[in-house]
């Protein structure tokens, strides 16, 4: 009826119509010979009366109305030559084309212009260019809403998009029409298609796209509804680079509404075939989709066939993607197609699709992908090089089936994993393969993959199998088993807040029903009993490659102590459970517990705890800044022993003697690491096993032959006797007068060493100093085992053993004539200077050994007490034992030596006036004034004092240099004490004009005492990272008043260095401990 409505109109408008010819359009007739001619808008207004008509074009038609074609049948546009154009300076001027019939539009340009075509039929548009504009995009369209039986052929379209709606017919037709849509040779730049067909079964719709080219970023979308259609695609190229979606977009849309018309012997089967196209270097490539999940809403059964198709280089989205939510009415084939380099291929959802002689290729995220469907291997399939994380080649998901007909043949070469599958994987939970026939070939060559390098998750136990080409595969599975790889655990035991360790293989079945390692989440649990205990984490363990054991699993439980047992259990979703007992202790020595924050952990106790100390209960270690000493105080306490047990002492006290100077860490059971310089045991008081204290230092070291004591001891008693014969034959005593200085400075030089010198600076001259302080200045190991307390008597027994020397010398004088002829008058002096000597290095001895310290203890279940320990050696008790002895010797040498030799030196004069009253004083006097006048004869007579005036000078110095802790951290208080004495001693002999009866004894006495202030000035002015030497000072100082810089200038002087951090400043003022001088250069002897 409908069609007969047309045929009427046409009739009727064709007797309205003017006579049929052929008409010339041009903007510019006068240059035009044929006739008639006129411009586009004298016929545009209405071309209805033109049937049967040919409008020539030439040249360029520009129009700012609509061209209306309205009832026309039998029109042609045609245009005369390449320059034959329709312009619109408007983008909404159109060639409205309605109820038309045979309109053909050939060899146009048509230019910002649209073309809409409504209820017609017969439209034919060729050789012709059709160009909109960039911006907005595809604002210029053609729009063919059922214009049926349409041929474009020819043509290119430029920012162009075509809109081509196909809807139902008012009333269904006695019979099946039949209309057609042919596309051929035609080019889509910058534009699109978007083709609808929701007509239902009112009419049979054929459309042909040939030669079809979709290039730069342009697109095709086809939305099919339940209609009738078949559509064929052959020979066409999409390739519209990274901008759209996917270049080929079939989209099924359900919630298109149609008459439904029924013809009688006709089936409704619509056909979708793509043959012999190209989908590449697009975002995305082929993509078949429907929008919801409402199945069963279309009655029409969809064939699509993709046949000798390549997809490739699609690089962002999908190659091929399918996705029709379970639309039952739909089947895809897929044949001799090759998806190649694309990023992934995916078929999810779907139920009805079949694959055959398909190869997939270079794909960078899995070969195929296959989620939630049903895909049937026919023919041969092959994945080549294709790189996946599950699944190199092929990943099987979420319920898919892989259906496998007899006449399949799978090859997997070259395909890698990054984790799982690197030829197949299959998700094991509803995944499966499915052989219809026994004997299906399966290739697996070269794959890769972490866990399976073939095929992961699929085991054959089927009574169809495959037939492997290669036998010899890999192969795993999820995990089925677990098993601790230690064997023999036992009970493990923890304190709160430690981690319990297990190292657990992982089992899974493999392609032939065998277990084999694998990986997977391990879910622990923890309670009292195995069945009962609860989920507590989910952690991931893999097999080592070395051992196929995991890496190591830890677990922190949050238990506080007690006897109870809790048992830990481990488990998979698939796998049986495995457990392990064990037993949460009470916090070990050092460590108490705390629940402050939820947990509970062993942390920090109360006699540990303070500023920059820090515990960590997992490794048992204690932190701090270093200088402190931590420990117990009874060093032989298991450190297992609990917090509760009753020798638990701690010593919690600062060490800057020998304790490292830098951050440390260490265990309670190993505080030898708090120490420098290999010592060790309660405050780095004495040497760690196996080494023993070093003479000439306060190192420890080892003794490699217990024979060299013997060579060493009859070394010292040599050394003696050459001491006191040099001393005799050269007459270095002090009765000369020119020692006293030269003694007062090597005594206060030696003394302050660390603060003038930097460690090994000068070598020679600390060695002369050494020897003059009655030091060897060499480190020696005397014998295997030797401690601070034998070192102080070995301090008294040298000087001692010198005194013995020379008196046993004065007997022999006084004996045999000879004897006392050859030694002269020197004998006495000798032994006064003997005494001098001897004296700092007497009073530096007993000021050690009556050094007390008082330290804390923290015991527990008992109140803080103080405990008194031997400074030099805490692991002696004071004045207690063995020290006791010492420590009266020590008394004893201060009574009778070091006080009355002190105050006989400071009041020689007053004894001398007040002795010689009394008979029986005056007889002891003059026993002793032989050794007094060696002294002070070379003095004028008012001042025979003075030598015992340096004598108490040096106390002072000498008590703040063997007392203080730390030279670094007192070194301005030192230089600030030696200072003040020098200058008192100063200003008194220049007060006293000369003390001595000779003006040269005078000058070098000035001249020591005025070096040791310039070197404590010096040390004051350059207070640096290192110390500097006085000679250096001097170097210093004359570089500074000449202004030179000698290449090799110490750095210490280089006034270009660079500001130092405050850290950096710490770290060089406190050096390592092979920098680090400590009091060891006060307290050394030999």
């Amino acid at each position: 009826m409908s069609l007969l409505l047309v045929v009427v109109l046409l009739f009727f408008s064709s007797s309205c119509s003017v006579s049929s010819g052929q008409y010339y359009v041009s903007d510019n007739c006068s240059s035009v010979t044929n006739t008639p001619c006129n411009p586009l808008s004298v016929y545009a207004g209405n071309m209805s009366q033109y049937n049967n008509s040919i409008f020539y074009f030439i040249g360029a038609s520009d129009i700012n109305d609509d061209v209306n074609m309205t009832a026309v049948r039998n029109v042609t546009l045609h245009g005369l030559d390449q320059a034959c154009l329709i312009s619109s300076r408007s983008n909404e001027r159109s060639v409205l084309i309605h109820n038309s019939s045979h309109v053909i539009i050939s060899n146009m340009f048509i230019n910002n212009f649209h073309v809409i075509a409504q209820s017609s039929n017969n439209i034919t548009i060729t050789n012709s260019s059709f160009n909109g504009r960039e911006e907005p995009v595809d604002t210029i369209f053609m729009k063919l809403n059922n214009a049926f039986d349409i041929k474009i052929s020819s043509s290119v379209f430029f920012h162009y998009a075509i809109n081509i709606t196909y809807k139902p017919l008012p009333i269904c037709s006695i019979e099946l029409l039949h209309y057609s849509l042919i596309l051929t040779n035609v080019t889509l730049k910058y534009s699109g298609v978007v083709l609808s067909a929701y007509h239902g079964a009112s009419y049979n719709l054929s459309a042909i796209f040939h030669n079809y080219n979709n290039i730069l970023y342009s697109h095709s979308l086809f939305i099919l509804g339940d209609s009738l259609f078949s559509f064929c695609i052959k020979n066409a190229s999409f390739q519209s680079a990274l901008v759209n979606p996917y270049a080929f977009h079939i989209n099924f849309a359900e919630k298109l509404k149609s008459v439904e018309c029924k013809f009688p012997g006709i089936q409704s089967i619509s056909t979708f075939v793509i043959e012999d196209s190209q989908f590449h270097d697009n975002q995305g490539g082929l993509l078949i989709f429907k929008n919801e999940y409402l199945p069963g809403t279309l009655s029409n059964h969809f064939i699509i066939i993709i046949k000798s198709c390549s997809i490739s280089n699609n690089m962002i989205s999908s190659g091929l993607k399918i996705d029709t939510k379970f639309l039952t009415p739909v089947q895809i084939k897929i044949t001799d197609t090759k998806l190649i380099g694309n990023q992934e291929n995916v078929i999810l959802n779907s139920n009805a699709i079949s694959l055959s002689n398909v190869t997939v290729a270079n794909t960078r995220s899995t070969g195929l992908l296959l989620r939630i469907s049903l895909v049937t291997i026919e023919n041969k399939l092959t994945f080549k090089n294709n790189t996946g994380v599950f699944g190199g080649g092929l990943s099987i998901n979420d319920l898919s089936k892989l259906v496998l007909t007899s006449s399949a043949n799978l090859e997997f070469i070259d395909n890698h994993a990054s984790y799982k599958g690197g030829g197949i994987y299959v998700k094991e939970l509803g995944s499966d393969i499915i052989l219809e026939a026994s004997n299906v070939p399966l290739t697996l060559k070269n794959n890769s993959a972490a866990f399976g390098d073939d095929i992961y998750g699929y085991t054959d136990r089927r009574s169809n199998r495959f037939n492997l080409t290669n036998p010899s595969i890999s192969s795993t599975g999820d995990a089925r088993k677990v098993h601790f790889c230690n064997k023999n655990l036992g009970y493990k035991q923890i304190y709160p807040g430690q981690v319990l360790k297990f190292h657990i293989a992982l089992f899974g079945y493999d392609y032939f029903g065998s277990l084999n390692f694998t990986d997977g989440i391990l879910e622990i649990r923890d309670g009292i009993f195995p069945n009962s205990a609860q989920t507590v984490d989910l952690v991931y363990a893999r097999p080592n490659p070395d051992s196929n054991c995991s890496s190591l699993i830890e677990y922190k439980p949050n238990h506080p102590p007690s006897h109870a047992e809790y048992v830990i259990v481990f488990t998979t979703n698939h796998s049986s459970l495995n457990y392990q007992h064990y037993i949460v202790n009470a916090c070990p020595i050092g460590f108490s517990i705390n629940s402050s924050q939820g947990r509970f952990i062993c942390a920090c106790s109360q006699s540990i705890s303070r500023e920059n100390v820090t515990c960590d209960i997992t490794s048992l270690n204690i932190t701090h800044n270093g200088l402190l000493w931590i420990g117990m105080y009874n060093i032989s306490t298991s450190f297992n022993a609990t917090a509760n047990n009753i020798d638990a002492c701690i010593i919690n006290e600062d060490c800057l003697l020998y304790c490292f100077p830098n951050p440390v860490t260490f265990k309670l059971n190993d505080t030898d690491t708090q120490c420098v310089d290999n010592r060790g045991q309660r405050m780095c008081g004495s040497c760690r096993e196996g080494y023993s204290l070093l003479m000439g230092s306060n190192k420890c070291g080892q003794c490699h032959n217990n024979y060299m004591m013997i060579a060493w001891i009859a070394l010292f008693a040599v050394m003696g006797v050459l001491l006191v014969v040099l001393l005799i034959a050269l007459n270095l005593t002090v009765s000369v007068g020119t020692l006293n200085g030269l003694l007062f400075y090597a005594n206060i030089v030696k003394l302050y060493e660390p603060v003038f010198s930097r460690k090994g600076a000068l070598p020679v001259l600390s060695q002369v100093i050494s020897w003059i302080n009655l030091d060897f200045g060499f480190e020696i190991c005397l014998y295997n085992g030797m401690d601070s307390y034998v070192k102080q008597w070995l301090q008294f027994a040298f000087p001692l053993y010198l005194w013995i020397i020379i008196i046993i010398i004065i007997q022999l004088c006084r004996r045999y004539g000879k004897i006392s002829r050859l030694m002269g008058s020197h004998a006495v002096p000798v032994l006064s200077t003997l005494f001098l000597l001897s004296y700092t290095k007497l009073v530096r001895t007993i000021v050690i050994v009556l050094h007390k310290r008082e330290v804390t203890l923290h015991c527990t279940n008992e109140p803080v007490r103080s405990v008194s320990l031997w400074y030099e050696d805490p692991n002696v008790e004071y004045a207690k034992g063995k020290h006791a002895v010492l420590f009266a010797f020590a008394l004893m040498v201060a009574v009778f030596f070091i006080i009355p030799y002190t105050l006989f030196l400071l009041l020689n004069s007053f004894y001398e006036r007040h002795f010689s009253n009394f008979k029986v004083l005056k007889k002891v006097w003059n026993r002793f004034k032989p050794i007094i006048d060696a002294y002070s004869g070379p003095m004028k007579d008012e001042y025979r004092f003075w030598p015992g005036l340096l004598l108490v000078a040096r106390i002072p110095v000498l008590l703040s240099a063997t007392l203080v802790d730390s030279f670094i951290q007192s070194q301005h208080f030192l230089l600030s004490m030696l200072l003040t004495v020098l200058a008192i001693v100063l200003s008194l002999g220049y007060c006293f004009g000369g003390v001595y009866m000779k003006r040269m004894n005078n000058i070098i006495e000035v001249w020591f005492l005025l070096n040791l202030c310039i070197m404590a000035s010096l040390s004051v002015a350059f207070t640096d990272d290192s110390k500097l030497s006085h000679m250096e000072c001097y170097d210093a100082l004359i570089k500074k008043l000449f202004k030179k810089q000698n290449e090799d200038d110490d750095p210490l002087l280089d006034v270009t260095d660079s500001h130092l951090t405050v850290d950096q400043q710490r770290r060089e003022i406190i050096p390592s401990s092979t920098d680090y001088i400590r009091r060891e250069s006060v307290v050394d002897l030999f």
